[in-house]
């Protein structure tokens, strides 16, 4: 019998799921609730909620939160503002931060800078509220904040806290260095005592036991805590990607693409975070899904299913090309939409016709411009890219219209694509069951809590079809860019 169960609690803008597994990586229980308050209280509520009640064995938790949230909290833990958003943003105070001499070094140690970064919506709240400001002692992250929810009885002050360096990237933290540490003249510039922030340590670290009274209440009384993740690294781990080499694509709203290298090597295209074990995180994310579900829904008036089957029976090449770009893309100009399209409105076509080219110009686009960054990482890291983990709807093998959206990948990717099963809650707890030796190594704790869902398989005929245009692709979208940029002078 296992005596070990792992409890991955996942605290999201709108809900909160925990998930406990056995050693065998299966799920023993479950839990989700909504959060009906967006505060620290409705965190808890929903908590409470979504509690599991596991047998009296030995448990070990770990937490994962959304990135570029920030929870100030007072001397014993308690919220002296509501958590700051990661969508929510502060441009006045962004403007100055990125006016400061040394923004070009923070951008070489991997500090980025923008409206929704938590140092500005840090700046804003000091400025908006100094008198209550005076009595943040802690500025935390959400899933840094939970831990210690969980081990601090309730009125002891907060001391000596310490925070995963994945959800220390976006308060400030150098990644440069080993092991990361905050980027102290950052926070000289701007007047912010880096004491508001904790020590940072990698994920996985111990933390100490749960002796809370909100730790009793949700059945985690006595378990032991340990440093989480931020759900994009969570997202990356629970992918596969653990070692160097490893590729995935994890694609939701935005396509975000992951790499796993040994070394910094920079890039305009990329940017990095640290490992959460060993290495670094070189990556990049575009919108993707948010564009096509907006496309179907505000333009086309028809939901995203059924515009990928509209677009399935469009033969491939017979699609309007479109280019999309993030913020890291090879050609990004900021003076430049999201998108731009090569449409022919004359022709003569049926509504549903018409539908259907656009919407398969927009998946085909999608799957070409993630395609771009398979040959520049082979390149950038000279090893070549034979394996990618896909994380998506649909499920391998199926005949649906999201399974065919992934066969397109697949066969415009030519390599071979392991779809995962969306785990977010492994994530945080791989780094900490190797530090609790629940585990021997990375691949035992791979092994036991990851899950492949199948190979997606390729079309030989889509990869024929799209085997040219694909290597034009980007050539395209270079004149296309070239072109926006001298007729915007």
């Amino acid at each position: 019998m296992n005596d070990t169960f792992l409890v991955g609690v996942d605290l999201a803008l709108s809900s909160v799921r925990v998930t406990a597994y056995d050693e065998n990586g299966d799920v023993a229980l479950s839990g989700r609730a909504d959060v009906d308050e967006p505060s620290a209280e409705g965190w808890e509520a929903a908590l409470r909620e979504a509690a599991v009640y596991l047998p009296n064995e030995r448990t070990v938790v770990s937490t994962v939160g959304t990135s570029g949230t920030v929870v100030p909290v007072d001397a014993r833990g308690d919220a002296v503002f509501d958590p700051q958003w990661y969508y929510e943003t502060a441009p006045e105070q962004e403007a100055r931060l990125t006016d400061l001499d040394l923004a070009e070094e923070l951008s070489a140690r991997g500090v980025s800078l923008s409206a929704s970064s938590p140092l500005a919506k840090i700046l804003r709240l000091r400025e908006e509220h100094p008198d209550r400001f005076d009595d943040v002692e802690w500025i935390l992250s959400p899933a840094t904040w939970l831990l210690y929810r969980l081990a601090v009885p309730e009125g002891e002050r907060w001391t000596d806290l310490e925070t995963d360096w994945t959800n220390a990237l976006k308060f400030g933290a150098d990644v440069t260095t080993r092991p990361p540490e905050w980027f102290e003249p950052l926070f000289d510039a701007v007047d912010v005592a880096v004491d508001l922030f904790p020590a940072i340590r990698a994920p996985g670290t111990f933390v100490g036991h749960a002796e809370s009274r909100l730790a009793e209440e949700v059945g985690l009384a006595d378990a032991e805590l340990y440093q989480g993740l931020t759900d994009g690294n969570a997202s990356v781990l629970a992918s596969g990607c653990l070692q160097p080499g490893d590729c995935s694509i994890v694609s939701a709203s935005t396509s975000v693409v992951k790499y796993v290298s040994e070394e910094i090597e920079p890039h305009d295209a990329l940017y990095y975070h640290r490992h959460p074990i060993e290495g670094y995180l070189p990556g990049a994310a575009f919108d993707s899904g948010v564009i096509l579900r907006w496309f179907c829904e505000r333009i086309l008036d028809i939901d995203r299913d059924e515009g990928l089957k509209l677009a399935r029976g469009v033969d491939a090449g017979e699609e309007p090309r479109l280019f999309l770009q993030g913020n890291r893309s090879p050609f990004f100009d900021p003076e430049m939409g999201t998108t731009m399209f090569d449409l022919w409105p004359g022709e003569d076509r049926s509504t549903d016709e018409a539908r259907g080219r656009l919407v398969r110009g927009i998946v085909s686009s999608i799957a070409l411009s993630e395609y771009t960054y398979f040959p520049l990482l082979e390149e950038h890291f000279g090893r070549d890219i034979e394996e990618v983990r896909l994380v998506s709807g649909g499920e391998a093998g199926r005949d649906d219209p999201f399974s065919w959206w992934n066969t397109l990948r697949a066969s415009v990717w030519d390599r071979e694509v392991l779809q995962m099963e969306p785990r977010a809650t492994v994530g945080p707890l791989i780094p900490a069951a190797l530090t609790a030796s629940v585990y021997g190594d990375v691949d035992e704790a791979s092994d036991r809590l990851l899950r492949v869902n199948g190979e997606v398989p390729v079309d030989d005929r889509l990869r024929e079809a799209y085997r040219e245009r694909k290597e034009e692709f980007a050539d395209d979208w270079s004149r296309v860019n070239d072109l926006y940029g001298r007729l915007d002078r």
